[in-house]
């Protein structure tokens, strides 16, 4: 039965055209911090891995006002799991989103105060909580080792080196324009030599022996700012890849106390500055950011939630989660209460073909600041389009 306490409304329309749109990763602010507007992306075709010609449309819909697409820029540096990465600085009236300048990949900071646009050297990734700095890390290297997850057309920054020491984690400054606006935070190569040290004799050995090549993703920073977390993910250069072949890492904001939070890792999410909740292998569970490796302390529904999510916690009630049921043709969006230990589903979708592989939808649901509204990326009819829930009962 679906819960009448939430509202579904599709925001974005054109699938009859052969038109979508979609917002980026479900971990990043793709609500503006007053929770009234969203920023997406908006695109002309489906089922096809983007090459480097192809451009997606940048733009917000006012969920407070009449609701119609509102275009901002393009991009040309975009995939189908993390579109362009485009999202509100939690300060001011101003977007970033990613792009790419013959090569290389770059951000643009749209001021929607003035039209002021900024571009900066490298592509975001995370903003920090004060909306000065951000984490970037290489999108032609993702792209080149997990295809669908970085974005086409791009080179350079030590690719094709399996562990280099000039690239990795990189810390944006977003008060300079252009130039040295970037400093490297974490090298591929510390990482994994501090990973390894960590791990027991028999994975060494393999690491050593299958000469695995390795790659940064998913970076966040803690909601206080002090500290970041980051997957780090590895394979053979022609070898097959799955999700245990990977570790998610903690350190400080400048790069030193590295730990290691736990292997086998992903969707990873802050839930204070000293806990994090994940998916491993079987479940969801809480990690305490604990040096040098992090503690296992409780597991987040288990008669639940026994398949990968994406889980997201309300900032204002951080007891109560909503996630997806993913890689299916039938999804359902969940509302769990951690204290009441409570659950219903608050939205279905249909039409999730394919339900896998690089083409799939997630809903990649994202609350907004306030919790009273939700919003979701969906096929359900026909082509890729943001739909909103909203609250109809006050918080409590």
């Amino acid at each position: 039965m679906i819960s009448t306490e939430w509202k579904l409304s599709r925001l974005t329309t054109g699938s009859a055209e052969g038109i979508g749109h979609a917002h980026a990763y479900y971990d990043i602010a793709v609500f503006d911090p007053a929770s009234r507007r969203v920023i997406g992306h908006r695109l002309d075709f489906a089922e096809r891995h983007p090459t480097a010609d192809d451009t997606i449309e940048i733009g917000i819909v006012d969920l407070d006002g009449d609701r119609c697409w509102q275009p901002l820029g393009s991009s040309h540096a975009w995939s189908w799991q993390q579109g362009a990465m485009s999202q509100w600085l939690p300060k001011g009236n101003r977007v970033i989103w990613n792009d790419r300048d013959g090569t290389r990949f770059i951000a643009r900071m749209h001021d929607l105060d003035t039209g002021e646009e900024r571009r900066f050297s490298r592509p975001v990734y995370a903003l920090h909580p004060d909306g000065r700095s951000a984490l970037s890390l290489n999108m032609a290297r993702l792209q080149h080792l997990r295809p669908g997850y970085g974005y086409a057309g791009g080179s350079g920054d030590g690719i094709d080196q399996r562990r280099p020491t000039g690239d990795g984690i990189w810390r944006l400054h977003l008060g300079s324009d252009g130039g040295q606006d970037a400093q490297l935070l974490l090298s591929l190569d510390r990482a994994v030599r501090f990973m390894l040290a960590q791990l027991p004799v028999r994975q060494r050995l393999k690491h050593l022996v299958k000469r695995y090549t390795y790659w940064f993703n998913h970076a966040k920073y803690s909601p206080c700012g002090t500290r970041f977390t980051v997957k780090l993910r590895y394979r053979q250069r022609d070898g097959s890849w799955n999700d245990r072949q990977g570790a998610s890492l903690t350190c400080n904001s400048d790069g030193s106390d590295l730990r290691l939070l736990t292997d086998a890792a992903s969707h990873v999410i802050w839930h204070d500055s000293d806990h994090l909740y994940l998916w491993r292998q079987d479940g969801v569970y809480f990690y305490q950011d604990t040096a040098p490796v992090g503690r296992q302390t409780n597991r987040i529904a288990p008669d639940l939630i026994k398949k990968n999510v994406h889980i997201r916690h309300f900032a204002q009630r951080p007891d109560e989660y909503v996630f997806d049921t993913p890689y299916q043709e039938e999804i359902d969006l969940i509302l769990f209460d951690l204290k009441a230990g409570t659950h219903h589903t608050i939205a279905h979708f249909a039409n999730h073909r394919p339900k896998g592989g690089a083409f799939r939808c997630d809903l990649h649901p994202v609350p907004s600041p306030d919790g009273q509204r939700i919003l979701v990326t969906s096929l359900q009819d026909g082509a890729r389009q943001m739909y909103l829930l909203e609250r109809q009962l006050p918080a409590g």
